[in-house]
């Protein structure tokens, strides 16, 4: 074996022989890739140039550079014109609780924001048009197909090497790296709408002398429309999925936040991260839907993920292809119009409106007068407020529990000028929705009036606007309560006559978070320092009395008063409960609300009958007292942050309360919302 042997080297059967015959192809890629870069330099910056102008214009010089509010309008006004109000309204909803997270969260949104249309922007300049091309041309999807194939195959982490070495490391590169990822599926179904496209109808077209333009225009592209949807939803989805990667380039946005927030163990930061990442996401996938239902988020960005190298598959999911779910209704098609409104019902309807001005009006009136209900437990200027009054947006007023009254009368008033006009008007706005809006602010100026003072506000006493709040609220859900009854409403479709065990679930489950709620933190005080209360503060005045009229020793003065200090000083942190006598006591308030939710939930799953008005009416009351509970805890949560010290909080509990009233607020949803307004058909003449 010794030609298998060299100057007494390694053996070719020795595993060592291998670093004396190893191949060079990192050497010649990195060879490569120093020439592109001596070489074509113009090239390169040229290739960079679309995404660095849109990155500055779009990021920094737009959505930063605005007031973050104005973003929030402008997101509502694209959800609107794309989808429809309800869907808008979510938007601008998400959009406030990433605001409301802090400044940086909020830049971080914007960054997330402007990362993803950009990305999803180039995808759909280069991928719609290469799908038309590879739809109509067979060459072209010849050459285009194996590419594809390839860049579906190739694993995320492998985009990122070569924008790493052309481009540096830096948000280009991650955008870059992110569009290639999720270009495929957009060209892959835009070349199979295209391809789907009956032949008889383009060769129609073209018979009546439509040049090829024209053709691809005003035939092609709009049917094949409900697949190039799809492939940008799905871009979008894919887009998502790739910020975290993209973090690690130094893209910035919400995957950094988690990138840093996993690197430090950070639970908080992860926490409102992930939040922000969750509505960001949720939002944006809702917008570029074309269909009102759907999976969940995490269901479609599985699903799509799967279904990355086959996209043609989604075109057979009802969740991606809304064809499919769209159903001819012979009672839809006949020709007919709503039940018009009889002179009571129009006679209820304005009482629900009167009773919305009523809450307006309270808005100009004094809500609390010497001192404040809620941010006496953190400011110690509040013991002072004796003799003062403070209006509704005032943070020692109504300040969040103003701004979600005003919110509701606003949308009672709306919801009554639409339904009166006979005009084309969001699910939410109907009748049974004002009466949910009319519980739900009932609830919460119930719990703003029955929430205990802090002992910082002795003297505090709800003013008259808190009170003519609640009788505006009052008067509101009497009338509407009136109304549903007058109202002609039934459901689209038979319901099951079956028990709905999903109703009767998840209202337990609200339950079951409602008193973990209640007994579980809703404040806490980490300020540690020295507290000086009304009582501190006489002794500290006496002993430097004393000092002064010489009956003690300064010396002796300032020992004293310091041994006053440090029995007002603070090492541990303070957790008052949802039922602590020294807290708002809010906790009993939402869990008996939620307990009356889950009733509510329980007629509407039917298992105290089988009546459809019932049911629709015990779903109204579960959705009510939901968000209710819901309001009440916003209200609590947005009022303490607003002027509160920065290490005085609002604890779970609250936060909990809050989860329990929207699982109570969904629980109906589903029956409540296929109850429509009857039509009237008329008469159609053999």
């Amino acid at each position: 074996m010794s030609f298998l042997r060299q100057d007494d080297g390694p053996g070719i059967l020795d595993d060592a022989v291998l670093d004396e015959f190893n191949i060079p192809f990192g050497s010649w890629i990195e060879e490569a890739v120093n020439w592109i870069t001596l070489n074509m330099g113009g090239v390169l910056d040229a290739i960079a140039w679309p995404f660095e102008f849109l990155l500055e214009n779009l990021v920094d010089r737009f959505l930063i550079a605005i007031p973050w509010l104005v973003v929030v309008a402008i997101m509502f006004v694209v959800a609107w014109l794309v989808r429809n109000f309800t869907v808008a309204l979510g938007s601008a909803a998400g959009h406030v609780v990433c605001g409301l997270l802090g400044n940086e969260f909020w830049v971080q949104t914007a960054r997330t924001i402007g990362f993803i249309l950009v990305a999803v922007i180039v995808c759909v300049i280069i991928g719609i048009p290469l799908g038309v091309l590879s739809g109509r041309i067979d060459s072209v999807w010849q050459v285009m197909r194996p590419t594809l194939d390839a860049m579906q195959v190739i694993h995320s982490f492998v985009y990122l090497l070569p924008f790493v070495y052309f481009w540096g490391v830096g948000r280009v590169s991650a955008t870059m790296a992110t569009m290639v990822f999720a270009l495929p599926p957009l060209i892959r179904l835009t070349n199979l709408g295209i391809r789907q496209v009956p032949e008889d109808v383009v060769e129609a077209s073209r018979a009546y002398g439509a040049r090829e333009l024209r053709v691809l225009r005003d035939v092609q592209l709009p049917l094949a429309r409900p697949a190039i949807m799809t492939g940008i939803n799905q871009t979008l989805l894919l887009a998502f999925s790739m910020l975290g990667i993209a973090a690690i380039l130094g893209a910035g946005g919400m995957g950094a936040l988690l990138f840093r927030a996993l690197g430090q163990q950070d639970v908080n930061l992860a926490a409102s991260a992930g939040l922000g990442f969750f509505l960001l996401a949720v939002i944006l996938d809702r917008i570029s839907q074309t269909q009102s239902g759907g999976a969940g988020l995490f269901s479609r960005m599985s699903t799509a993920w799967k279904a990355r190298r086959e996209p043609e598959l989604l075109l057979e999911n009802p969740d991606f292809n809304p064809s499919l779910t769209s159903s001819t209704n012979e009672e839809e098609v006949a020709e007919g119009q709503v039940a018009p409104l009889g002179s009571r019902e129009r006679l209820l309807a304005g009482t629900v409106a009167f009773g919305a001005v009523v809450s307006v009006l309270s808005l100009v009136l004094p809500w609390a007068s010497n001192g404040s209900l809620f941010t006496g437990y953190s400011r110690l200027a509040d013991a002072g407020l004796d003799g003062s009054s403070f209006g509704a947006f005032d943070a020692e007023g109504g300040s969040w529990f103003a701004y979600i009254v005003a919110l509701g009368a606003l949308t009672l008033i709306a919801t009554v000028v639409l339904v009166v006009s006979s005009r084309p008007r969001a699910r939410i706005f109907n009748p049974d929705m004002a009466v949910v809006i009319s519980i739900g602010m009932l609830v919460t100026m119930l719990g703003y009036l029955l929430a205990s003072p802090s002992e910082m506000s002795p003297t505090y006493s709800a003013g008259a606007g808190a009170i003519v709040a609640l009788v505006g609220s009052m008067i509101s859900l009497i009338a509407g309560a009136m109304w549903i009854t007058t109202a002609p409403y039934g459901p689209r479709r038979p319901l099951r006559r079956r028990i709905g065990l999903s109703q009767i679930v998840v209202s337990a489950f609200a339950i079951g978070i409602a008193i973990i709620s209640m007994v579980s933190m809703w404040q806490l005080d980490e300020r540690g320092g020295v507290v000086m209360t009304p009582e501190i503060e006489a002794e500290i005045d006496e002993v430097k009395r004393m000092a002064e009229a010489g009956e003690m020793d300064m010396g002796v003065a300032a020992t004293e008063i310091q041994v006053i200090r440090a029995k007002a000083q603070r090492a541990e942190r303070i957790v008052i409960s949802g039922t602590d006598s020294a807290g708002v006591q809010l906790g009993p308030i939402a869990l008996g609300v939620i307990v009356i939710a889950g009733v509510g939930a329980i007629g509407a799953s039917g298992a105290a009958g089988f009546s459809n008005r019932r049911r629709w009416l015990s779903g109204i009351v579960a959705m009510g007292c939901g968000a209710g509970v819901a309001g009440l805890s916003i209200g609590f949560i947005g009022t303490l942050a607003r002027a509160t010290d920065n290490n005085y909080y609002s604890g779970v509990g609250a936060m909990l309360a809050l989860t329990a009233g929207i699982l109570a607020a969904t629980s109906a949803k589903s029956i409540v919302t296929v109850f429509e307004r009857s039509k009237v058909y008329e008469e159609v003449a053999s």
